[in-house]
C-alpha cells in the first residue's frame, strides 16, 4: 500500500508540474530555486549515475539520504559503494547524453522529478513491445539530494536491486 502511495504522489507531482506549463516553457515558469535544484539532480545523474563517479555522491547526496526504492537499503554509502565498482568514464560528458536524458524533467519546491520513457515486452504477448513511462523523484535540502522515491516494485531474493 506505501508503495501505491509513493508512485501516486511521484505521478501526481509530475502531472501538476506538466499541466502547468508546455514542455517548452517548463524552465520559464520555475523559481531560480527550483532551477538550481533542476541542475543539481541533473548533474548527480550526469556525474554519479551515467559516468559512474563515486566521489560524487560525497557532493550530491544526504549522508542519511532516505532511499524509497524498496530494494536499496538507506543512505549514501550503498550509493557510493555501487558506483565505486563500476568503472568511471573519464572526462565526465559536459552533458548527458540522449539515451540518459529524461524525456520531463522540472522541479516544484525542493521537489525534482525525472520522467524517463522506457519500452519493455508486453507480459500478454512477448512478441510485442509496448512503451510505458517510469520516474525517480528527488527531494533537495540543505544543497543535497534527501530523498529518493522510483517506480521500483520489491524484488525477488536475489534478482538484483531495481535501478543501478
Amino acid at each position: 500500500m506505501a508503495l501505491f502511495k509513493i508512485k501516486m504522489l511521484g505521478g501526481a507531482l509530475a502531472l501538476l508540474a506538466i499541466g502547468c506549463a508546455p514542455a517548452s516553457a517548463q524552465s520559464k515558469n520555475m523559481t531560480g530555486q527550483e532551477q538550481k535544484n533542476l541542475k543539481m539532480v541533473l548533474d548527480w545523474w550526469r556525474e554519479g549515475f551515467v559516468a559512474g563517479h563515486a566521489e560524487a555522491a560525497d557532493k550530491y547526496l544526504a549522508e542519511n539520504m532516505i532511499q524509497h526504492n524498496p530494494n536499496f537499503p538507506q543512505g549514501r554509502a550503498p550509493v557510493k559503494a555501487i558506483l565505486s565498482r563500476r568503472t568511471p568514464v573519464n572526462p565526465i560528458p559536459a552533458t548527458l547524453p540522449p539515451q540518459n536524458t529524461p524525456a520531463k524533467a522540472f522541479a516544484k519546491g525542493d521537489y525534482v522529478v525525472l520522467i524517463w520513457e522506457r519500452e519493455a515486452k508486453d507480459p500478454a504477448d512477448p512478441s510485442k513491445m509496448y512503451k510505458y513511462n517510469d520516474f525517480d523523484l528527488f527531494r533537495v535540502e540543505n544543497g543535497q539530494l534527501a530523498e529518493h522515491w522510483d517506480g521500483a516494485m520489491k524484488n525477488a531474493p536475489g534478482a538484483g536491486r531495481g535501478k543501478e
